[in-house]
């Protein structure tokens, strides 16, 4: 999976996430444009921002070939999942 004429943003938003720069995923698609990846991922752009809008709706095969298009290792991309999902988790108490 490619994305043509790749923005300067993909770096940019690589670079951050194997940084651990980024803390949440509305971070990383703040850098990166939506409309790319979503068409790479095969969905539209309501439906990728609803995905990251909630984070646990993403499946695995879609976190693994953002992973791919990002060129990073997918273990950082989960750990920027799990770190979104704990920050909107409701506080215990």
């Amino acid at each position: 999976m490619q994305i043509e004429d790749k923005s300067p943003k993909f770096e940019l938003g690589k670079r951050m996430l194997e940084k651990q720069q980024l803390t949440s995923l509305t971070e990383l698609f703040d850098i990166v444009p939506y409309t790319p990846v979503a068409k790479a991922l095969g969905i539209n752009n309501q439906r990728l921002r609803n995905k990251i809008g909630d984070p646990r709706s993403f499946r695995v095969s879609e976190l693994l070939d953002l992973a791919v298009l990002l060129d990073v290792d997918a273990i950082k991309l989960f750990a920027l999942l799990h770190e979104t999902i704990k920050k909107s988790a409701p506080a215990e108490g």
